[in-house]
């Protein structure tokens, strides 16, 4: 049959008849329900590809969590507290809980040190550094050579031999101090640093890069990128804090200019005796007993009524002559 006589029967048949409203009615409901059926098991095959990736990836979060103390350095013990006045706190890890602290326990890596308002503390590294933190004062101790100050003041002392002081790096967020064997003090302030020498050398480096020196008696201050420079005498009343965060000193059985070198360095003084007869005399005598809770200048005065000498604070130093 050619296409022609196709189209002969088709005419010839005449219009196909609707089918009835209710059948037509019937299956279009009935196509209705299967699209719906089909699109709701492509929408639940969709949720269970989204649920198995979220939980694939829960997992992976908690395998990495479980993982972290497999993978990092563990804490280490850098150093001890050696003083707390007021509250001093600690937290250990991005995640810890703040818990107060006292002289003797251990500082580790890894750990912030806080000092409240009224508060201060000081801590002795292992490699002997002095480091005191005032009032409001934050740290993270990041190494055993690495201190970071998050706010507030930190006072350094590397002891007075420069060739055999051990390194540091105080990081603040305008840049960070490296010293020759010195003390000094960083504070970070609202836009900048201040650095105060007191005793020593200390090198500032920019967040750029640029170094550049403080000597015993200058004060930088550092914000918006520029360093002015200024002026602070060792025995200057803005040392004060220091002494009152020093930690004490055992008394028991030291030579009396033993002990008046510690307080001399405590209170940016030197030491200078009236007569040749008081310098014998001081040489020949040794301390007992304790000066614990004392300042260094409580501390002086009370050594100095045990023996027939007194001293009197002048211009830098500390003059010690024989009893009146």
């Amino acid at each position: 049959m050619q296409d022609h006589d196709i189209e002969k029967v088709l005419k010839a048949a005449g219009p196909r008849e609707k089918p009835p409203v209710e059948i037509e009615r019937a299956l279009r409901e009935s196509l209705r329900q299967e699209w719906r059926a089909v699109v709701a098991e492509r929408r639940d095959r969709e949720r269970r590809m989204a649920l198995a990736l979220a939980a694939g990836v829960m997992a992976a979060a908690i395998g990495a969590w479980l993982a972290v103390p497999y993978f990092t350095t563990p804490a280490q013990a850098v150093g001890t507290v050696a003083l707390a006045t007021g509250e001093l706190h600690e937290k250990s890890g991005r995640f810890g809980h703040w818990a107060r602290v006292v002289p003797g326990v251990a500082v580790k890596t890894g750990q912030t040190l806080a000092t409240e308002p009224t508060g201060r503390g000081a801590i002795t590294l292992a490699s002997g550094i002095s480091a005191r933190l005032d009032q409001a004062t934050r740290i993270r101790v990041e190494a055993a050579d690495r201190l970071i100050v998050e706010r507030g003041a930190v006072y350094v002392d590397a002891g007075a031999d420069a060739a055999a002081a051990a390194p540091l790096e105080i990081v603040t967020p305008a840049g960070s101090v490296r010293h020759l064997g010195t003390q000094y003090e960083v504070r970070v302030l609202d836009g900048g640093v201040r650095v105060r020498v007191r005793e020593g050398i200390i090198e500032w480096r920019m967040g750029s890069g640029s170094v550049t020196s403080g000597q015993a008696g200058e004060q930088l201050t550092i914000a918006g990128g520029r360093i002015e420079r200024g002026r602070v005498e060792p025995h200057d009343q803005a040392w004060d804090w220091v002494a009152a965060a020093a930690p004490g000193i055992e008394v028991e059985g030291l030579p009396l200019t033993g002990f008046l070198e510690w307080a001399a360095r405590e209170l940016g003084r030197r030491v200078e005796f009236a007569t040749p007869e008081v310098a014998r005399e001081a040489a020949s005598v040794v301390l007992h007993g304790s000066v614990a809770g004392l300042s260094p200048s409580e501390a002086l005065k009370a050594v100095l009524t045990t023996t027939r000498m007194q001293a009197s604070l002048t211009d830098g130093r500390i003059i010690v002559a024989a009893r009146q």
